[in-house]
């Protein structure tokens, strides 16, 4: 399709002409954009930490704890790709945003960590210098991982979204974030994804490297051969031929290679090129490489993270508000970023199920020469898209401020679920105490702040007894934003004859809800809408257009009326991250553009979908990507039969391949089991282990460690080191292998080993005078890592009313420790943490919750005295 201004064209790519729609607001709620004068219901808000890695843990603390006592949710932190995979491929090292995590956890606040895969430096505020890992530039060439703009500048500031390595990475990355800090989920609020420079879904047009200056519109990005020979296949399957552009475009090209990415982009608006079939066709194609950029990392991210974590993950465009109303080249500066058309590119977000970011929140519009600049129009702009279709919005402000009216009107005009403030040094000084600005940011954003409803808190499940075939949910929370029409589809249900959804409607009681068939009909109560309230329900479409009927509960048993027979099931193997299908039953109505989103199959890599054909003796279908790019058989449409078939999309645009039958046969076998695991080092607290990698029929995914019985942990290489053990103590360990389906190995040998004693000297002997009932101690060696939250469990003493631990410090000369109950309860000497010397110590917790105290006797307990133990009689 082809997207101008706020009128939807599309261009038709099947055979057969499309459907009108129309959205009828007595039932549908408004679809105007109007604002909604007040924020989400679930609004919170946050502060960005600084880009600078920390060094002063205690000073950090005492700030994240001035930011909760005035009412701040969360920390959002970057969590750089370059620090945590540096060593190589695969080889992550997460420590020092443990210790992070750890540090957040004491404060009180959620912490909102974003997968930072761009480089610091370079940028606006910036005040960092960490580069990508230098060994990705390894896996493919500077032409397919870097940008190259129309001056020629090359820049490795993110990885190019042309790369065809780019999911693999990212889902490596994305699931050891996941293995490692699962243990943290309670903590996790919500997740970002840096979607490209500065970490915004966008190009690198503006890079002061490269030459750049406000208020200039910044350079194109498309110039390396890899994005010029995408760009003319992508014309070339528009059109369908070389003739077909000329026709377009009103040329006479004589070859493929003359279509190019504008040679002089200021020429390009000098000479209105930008406004003709040509300049729209290259700028909605510009775009849709970030579109489908964004469909890949939220693939990537959903598959490796909600099932961990559970939590709504996000992304952020950038505000490009300068050259907006320059009348010789409107909208210059956004087009070089890739934004051309903000309906689309928020629909993906929309389709990926991701939340947006937005900046410039803080800022007003000048529009005057020579910056143009229309920062709150631009706000209100995509803003207004946003809630249109039903996108969750978080702002920021875009340079620092002591000024928030203007932020407190845009959250409420545009009813935002957060905004993030950056950064910390703004309302927090270095020691802890608040900057002028933090009441401020207290009074006009954070008090909009409205109760924590936790993910799963309030929750509306519809069995909805089959009607339509394929039924959609249009919906809202009561008092919130409307789905974008026709909603949702609804899958299949484990019970045969129903479909089932879950939604959460955060704070509101209700949610109200209207049904249709995805192509138009509708059933919306005789418009009055249905009202579902928190809980499990089943609805009953009537047969003759009157209203449903809503019973409490799951359906009563399960219903044993054969399917019809007359139905076509199609296993899609992913050419596109998100597909659809667009669809009719041969010589019946085609479904509204783009039509159906196919749900992942339980296949991995397949996606499926069942459809009632009736009386029909095919379906015809085309498959694309929900944001305008085509698989119709060149033009041709597909055809089905009825039964299962496979469908495999073609190379490089070309036509698919149907083959009759069952899915393909899952993957099944099991990887073989490790071999020759073995020890290779070893502690008082730690033992390192190898051992000989899997093979398997389609490719290892990783391994679990076994400890004692127990799996304790998993990793993708062929070696682990498992810290946190006991001195002196003999473990038992070993291997598994596993696959992407799921398959587990036979288990490999199992050794035994025993780890060293402690260091006569340099270990620290604690015993704690029971405050909590079961004691758990979090620690590290003064200048090392700290341990996991909460800690390690600290076992009873031989002395009644006390629990024990011996600790190795290594080389360190003192223990840091904080004490907890194991459940959130935690004693850290008001955030400046108990420090140990190697020896024998006793501490004693107060009673009222101030500083406890540490006794370093010469034995304990202590010898008698008359005849009499001091904790008991002899």
């Amino acid at each position: 399709m082809v997207l101008y201004a706020r009128n939807t064209i599309w261009r038709k790519v099947c055979l057969f002409g499309l459907s009108a729609v129309m959205f009828l607001s007595t039932f549908f709620g408004s679809f105007t954009g109007a604002a909604s004068a007040n924020v989400a219901n679930d609004f919170q808000a946050s502060v960005m930490a600084p880009l600078t890695k920390i060094t002063d843990w205690n000073a950090f603390k005492n700030q994240l704890i001035t930011l909760k006592n005035n009412g701040v949710y969360a920390l959002t932190t970057d969590v750089w790709w370059g620090d945590v995979e540096a060593a190589g491929d695969n080889q992550f090292d997460w420590s020092y945003y443990k210790t992070y995590a750890n540090a957040v956890i004491e404060s009180g606040l959620k912490w909102v960590p974003i997968l930072s895969t761009h480089t610091c430096g370079g940028n606006p505020g910036d005040d960092c210098n960490i580069p990508i890992p230098s060994w990705l530039w390894s896996k493919g060439t500077a032409d397919e991982m870097k940008y190259k703009s129309e001056s020629g500048y090359v820049n490795n500031e993110a990885i190019s979204p042309f790369w065809s390595g780019i999911a693999t990475q990212y889902n490596e990355l994305y699931a050891s974030f996941a293995q490692n800090f699962a243990s943290y989920k309670p903590v996790i609020s919500k997740i970002y994804l840096s979607a490209g420079p500065s970490g915004e879904l966008r190009y690198p047009s503006y890079y002061h490297s490269a030459g750049w200056s406000y208020p200039s519109r910044g350079k194109f990005q498309v110039y390396t051969d890899t994005a010029k020979t995408a760009f003319r296949t992508a014309m070339t399957t528009k059109y369908g031929s070389l003739t077909g552009v000329n026709q377009a475009w009103g040329l006479q090209l004589t070859n493929v290679s003359q279509i190019n990415p504008p040679s002089d982009g200021d020429s390009f608006y000098a000479t209105g090129g930008y406004q003709t079939n040509y300049g729209k066709d290259f700028l909605a194609w510009n775009q849709s490489v970030l579109e489908n950029h964004l469909g890949v990392i939220g693939e990537a991210a959903h598959t490796q993270l909600d099932s961990t974590f559970g939590v709504r993950i996000g992304a952020k465009i950038s505000g490009i508000h300068w050259q907006m109303n320059n009348s010789s080249a409107p909208h210059s500066a956004e087009h070089a970023a890739g934004y051309y058309n903000y309906n689309g590119i928020i629909q993906k977000f929309k389709d990926s199920d991701l939340d947006l970011t937005f900046t410039a929140l803080e800022m007003y519009d000048s529009g005057t020469a020579p910056a143009y600049s229309q920062p709150s129009t631009l706000v209100d702009t995509v803003s207004s898209i946003a809630n249109v279709k039903g996108v969750r919005l978080n702002g920021e402000n875009a340079l620092p401020t002591g000024s928030f009216q203007k932020i407190e009107e845009q959250i409420m005009k545009w009813s935002y679920n957060g905004f993030t403030l950056l950064r910390l040094a703004n309302v927090v000084n270095q020691d802890g105490s608040p900057t002028g600005n933090l009441a401020g940011f207290k009074q006009y954003v954070i008090n909009h702040a409205g109760p924590i409803v936790q993910p799963g808190d309030n929750q509306v499940t519809i069995y909805y007894k089959k009607g339509y075939a394929s039924p959609f949910i249009h919906y809202r929370p009561t008092g919130g934003i409307w789905t974008t029409a026709p909603g949702q589809p609804i899958p299949n249900s484990e019970i045969a004859g129903y479909s089932k959804i879950t939604i959460e409607i955060g704070s509101a009681i209700q949610l109200e809800v209207v049904f249709n068939n995805g192509s138009g009909t509708w059933d919306s109560n005789n418009m009055q809408n249905y009202l579902f309230n928190e809980g499990v329900f089943t609805f009953m479409p009537s047969t003759n257009g009157t209203a449903g009927v809503i019973t409490a509960g799951a359906p009563q048993g399960i219903d044993t009326t054969a399917p019809s027979t007359n139905t076509v099931t199609v296993y899609y193997k992913k050419g596109f991250a998100t597909p659809y299908i667009h669809y009719r039953p041969v010589g019946g109505t085609w479904t509204t553009v783009p039509g159906t989103a196919m749900p992942n199959a339980e296949i991995s890599g397949y996606a499926k979908l069942t459809i009632n054909i009736g009386t029909a003796t095919q379906l015809e279908a085309c498959f694309n990507n929900g944001s305008g790019t085509w698989d119709s058989n060149q033009s041709q449409n597909y055809l089905f039969s009825t039964g299962i078939w496979t469908y495999t999309p073609g190379a490089s645009g070309a036509t698919g391949m149907i083959t009759a039958g069952p899915t393909p046969n899952p993957d099944t076998t099991a990887p073989s089991a490790p071999s020759s695991l073995a020890v290779t080092g070893k502690t008082d607290s730690a033992v390192t282990l190898s051992w000989t990698a899997s093979t398997d029929t389609v490719g290892v995914t990783g391994y679990e460690l076994w400890r004692n019985g127990a799996k304790v942990a998993t990793t993708p290489s062929t070696s682990y080191s498992h810290t946190g053990l006991s001195a002196a103590t003999a473990y038992s360990f070993s291997v598994k292998a596993y696959d992407a389906a799921g398959n587990v190995s036979d288990v490999s040998n199992v050794i035994s080993e025993t780890t060293n004693p402690v260091t006569v000297g340099n270990s620290v002997t604690i015993y704690y005078k029971k405050g909590y009932a079961a004691p758990y101690i979090h620690y590290r060696p003064a200048g090392g890592a700290w341990t996991a939250v909460p800690g390690k469990p600290m076992a009873d003493s031989e002395v009644s009313g006390y629990a024990e631990i011996t600790i190795a410090l290594g080389t360190a000369t003192q223990l840091e420790a904080v004490f907890n109950n194991g459940s959130g309860t935690w004693d850290n000497n008001n955030a400046q943490n108990y420090l140990f010397n190697a020896g024998l110590h006793v501490y004693t917790p107060n009673t009222n919750g101030t500083p406890g105290s540490i006794s370093q006797p010469a034995e304990f307990p202590p010898a008698n005295t008359g005849g009499v133990s001091l904790f008991g009689t002899d």
